[in-house]
């Protein structure tokens, strides 16, 4: 009995080390920032730490990204264009990453469907797509006590650097049971959209933001955003041509009603229209 309880616990431990042997390899090497679901953030926070010598700097969704991917050049401009589970918390780290990198922009074009401002990190994505790439010590000074608090309400929020979880693509199954009292901008979506226009400010640095295409089975539901909540949170200038400049399409235009088919046909637009 005690051979064999011996073998057991041997045999145990020794799986134990297989199995974290891979992921502490992936994160010791940082291989799996390449791999995981979401790769392109972790390719968008190393861009924002080097030096780049464009004058314009994109930011944005994933709707964004297709129209300027972080992967791609196009002349000055510089992209860093992840997607809208980052949150604008995450777009404002990209940015001051680049501005601390020594980073001379003119103007900072945030690309991202309407939709997408209202994320408040209380989506299954968060984990994931936040906290694993931007949930950092190093970060934590950029972060308000409302993003700390939703953070909270994450389960299991305690694993996100824990290396078989961090080299995964797994995360809590997790549905918020926040209520919603916006239609627009979600309070994390206004702190950090103050937070980059005083950013601007301080820089010296223009920050437009434009609309991704959308699709008009959408239009209604724009409509009815109540356009207040722009006005009581001092944001007016920001989204100044914002609803104006919105390119609506026929639906079958998109992949799942968001995701551009053909998104090169709209980078031409943007580029000639509003970027040069």
């Amino acid at each position: 009995m005690k051979k064999f309880i011996t073998k057991t616990i041997l045999f145990s431990l020794v799986a134990l080390i297989i199995y974290e042997a891979v992921p502490i390899y992936n994160l010791y090497t940082g291989k799996y920032k390449s791999t995981v679901a979401g790769w392109g953030i972790y390719h968008a926070i190393s861009k924002s730490n080097q030096k780049n010598d464009s004058n314009i700097l994109i930011l944005g969704d994933s709707v964004g990204g297709q129209l300027f991917s972080n992967l791609e050049y196009y002349d000055d401009i510089n992209s860093l264009a992840t997607n809208q589970a980052v949150s604008l918390v995450g777009q404002y780290i990209l940015l001051n990453n680049y501005i601390t990198a020594g980073n001379k922009i003119e103007t900072v074009f945030i690309i991202m469907n309407p939709f997408s401002f209202g994320n408040n990190l209380d989506q299954v994505y968060t984990f994931h797509y936040f906290m694993k790439p931007f949930y950092k010590a190093r970060n934590y000074e950029h972060f308000t006590s409302t993003v700390f608090n939703q953070i909270k309400k994450i389960p299991k929020n305690y694993l996100h650097r824990e290396p078989s979880v961090l080299t995964s693509n797994w995360a809590p199954e997790f549905t918020s049971k926040d209520e919603k009292e916006f239609t627009f901008l979600s309070p994390i979506s206004v702190e950090y959209l103050i937070k980059i226009k005083n950013l601007g400010e301080k820089n010296n640095i223009n920050i437009v933001i434009l609309p991704t295409p959308v699709s008009f089975k959408q239009k209604n539901l724009i409509s009815n955003f109540d356009k207040q909540e722009i006005t009581r949170n001092g944001l007016n200038e920001l989204f100044k041509y914002y609803f104006d400049r919105i390119i609506y399409l026929d639906e079958s235009l998109f992949s799942d009603g968001v995701h551009l088919i053909e998104p090169i046909k709209y980078t031409r637009i943007y580029k000639n229209k509003w970027i040069n």
